[in-house]
């Protein structure tokens, strides 16, 4: 009976520690918006990463030394690694694929340590995943869509340095650059074309913290000029990765504290407009993190001086193509360490997950942040923030958030543990996936929600750069054909609070034509070139008044 007892005292206090939480306790007002949704109790896995294919399927994994996972490898496979450092002879699965469409999943098979990897899908709609952990640090894994039973495809060491936390990004030619990861301050490409094979990157040596690096998993975005933009710690260069040199060199952001991990805040690069001018202009937000300190606060030996500093409650933005550009800080309504960012259809940006304490790693988070909030980039100074319905599930280290293709977000995963811990800890493993609804998806909205009938865009057929691009769409509502639009978003690689990849473009909105009763045309161009956007696999949305369609799959190339 004692024990039982101490159970219950002990949830009790869970339910308190959490309720006590300023500006992290669920707390629901009538005039937020969104809806939540329990897609699946359990995967069996954590989504650790998580990427949507163009079949309307994600690949999700978490790492193989966590011992047994809670879902079975199919036929009686096994895999039988001597240099796995937990399970040599294992019959689970780590990696799973889900199907949106179906609400259904099923297991895959990784050879080796995907922990804390990075991966990007290239032109031909395959997710080329690098690196991870242990025996899989130098790896290069392929998975290729299809609609039955495809696996992951490993082709050994394909990488030249170790990468683990490393970042990677496509670029116009559609290879990959893989950049950093611990104790690597260099750079390569995949597939691999010419020598020397690694680049030296002293950049991320600068920003190393000595007992906390706070460097791992840089924020990279594809500049408008074909540079990268490489933000570490607390600031940031444009990178020209093809001379090895440093274009432009950012200042710091005010304060100076880190957002990288461990220190982990996130970032986006904002909607891309006006892709017809000279200059476009790019602006990166980045959001979150934790204080300095705060890692070799949270990770003292002992647990009596262990201290979990409240995570930053600020963002910086940044015109990355101005001549003297600077940082314009704005609050967010509550602190945030191990957030995701989401650009959504409509050119908003979702804010959700992590945590209002501590930092990243191990046990290191503390009062979770359940309330998402909706970030409007073109909104007045001071009134950009929008809270929206919170979740009841706290996603802690080691969640995920990805946009799906009907305009919800996928959500899942969290877990701060070294394996699976389901009982008497603060934040159980969490095996889960859930579907956060946006306020555009409330049913008030259906009138004016657009509804994409055909395209010349529509799957299948490829479409070029500076290309007129038509698409029938309907409205039951009245249509404001000054208030319709048309984005191309590139699905995420996300993990650590990072959506590598991610980018949308509103494409030049030529005219909106009235067909018959509810029914329009619109006429706009693609992207002029792969510095816009590189070939591969968008999303493409007509949005009404901010309210988006769901999406249909196009296919960008040169």
């Amino acid at each position: 009976m004692h024990r039982y007892t101490s159970i219950l005292l002990f949830f009790l206090f869970l339910q308190l520690f959490f309720a006590v939480q300023p500006c992290h306790r669920v707390v629901t007002s009538a005039a937020a918006g969104g809806r939540w949704q329990l897609l699946q109790k359990s995967i069996g896995i954590v989504a650790m990463h998580m990427q949507l294919l163009n079949n309307d399927r994600v690949v999700i994994y978490d790492r193989t030394d966590y011992g047994k996972s809670n879902i079975s490898l199919p036929h009686g496979k096994c895999r039988n690694n001597s240099w796995e450092l937990v399970i040599k002879y294992d019959c689970t699965a780590h990696s799973v694929e889900y199907d949106v469409l179906a609400n259904k999943f099923r297991p895959l098979m990784v050879q080796t340590d995907v922990w804390c990897s990075s991966g990007a899908v290239v032109p031909d709609g395959s997710l080329v995943q690098t690196g991870g952990f242990s025996d899989g640090e130098r790896k290069v894994r392929t998975f290729y869509p299809c609609n039955c039973d495809c696996d992951w495809v490993e082709t050994g060491d394909g990488l030249k340095a170790r990468r683990w936390y490393a970042t990677n990004h496509i670029l116009p030619d559609g290879k990959q650059i893989i950049i950093g990861g611990r104790r690597q301050f260099n750079y390569e490409f995949y597939p691999k074309t010419s020598s020397p094979d690694v680049y030296s990157l002293p950049f991320l040596l600068q920003t190393n913290d000595l007992d906390s690096e706070n460097n791992l998993y840089p924020f990279v975005f594809l500049n408008s000029d074909g540079n990268l933009f490489i933000f570490a710690n607390n600031r940031a260069i444009l990178f020209d990765y093809k001379t090895g040199k440093v274009v432009k060199t950012y200042p710091a952001i005010p304060g100076g504290d880190p957002r990288s991990y461990p220190s982990t805040g996130s970032a986006v690069l904002l909607p891309l407009k006006n892709l017809d001018a000279a200059t476009i202009e790019a602006e990166v937000l980045v959001c979150g993190g934790a204080p300095k300190g705060s890692f070799e606060m949270a990770t003292k030996r002992k647990s009596a001086e262990r201290k979990f500093l409240k995570a930053l409650d600020t963002c910086g933005r940044i015109k990355i193509n101005e001549p003297n550009p600077q940082w314009v800080m704005e609050t967010m309504p509550c602190s945030r360490v191990m957030g995701d960012m989401t650009l959504l259809p409509n050119g908003v940006v979702l804010i959700i997950n992590g945590a209002g304490d501590g930092t990243a790693g191990w046990e290191n988070g503390r009062s979770p942040a359940l309330n998402p909030v909706l970030y409007w980039p073109g909104g007045a100074a001071g009134s950009r923030f929008e809270p929206v319905n919170p979740s009841t599930i706290p996603r802690m280290y080691h969640s995920t958030a990805i946009l799906l293709r009907d305009g919800r977000v996928l959500v899942g995963g969290s877990n701060p543990h070294s394996g699976y811990e389901f009982t008497r800890v603060l934040f159980p493993t969490e095996l889960s996936l859930e579907a956060f609804s946006p306020p555009y998806l409330d049913s008030k909205n259906k009138y004016l929600r657009p509804k994409i009938v055909s395209s010349t865009a529509s799957k299948g057929k490829y479409i070029g750069f500076g290309q007129k691009l038509w698409v029938r769409f309907k409205v039951i509502g009245t249509l404001k054909a000054d208030m319709v639009s048309v984005t191309m978003v590139a699905p995420a690689f996300n993990t650590h609070s990072f959506s590598m990849n991610h980018r949308l473009l509103a494409l030049r909105n030529e005219n909106v034509t009235y067909v018959r009763t509810s029914i329009y045309d619109i006429q706009v161009t693609t992207p002029s070139s792969g510095y816009l956007a590189p070939s591969g696999y968008y999303m493409l949305y007509v949005v009404h008044q901010y309210i988006p369609s769901i999406g249909i799959w196009v296919k960008l190339y040169s």
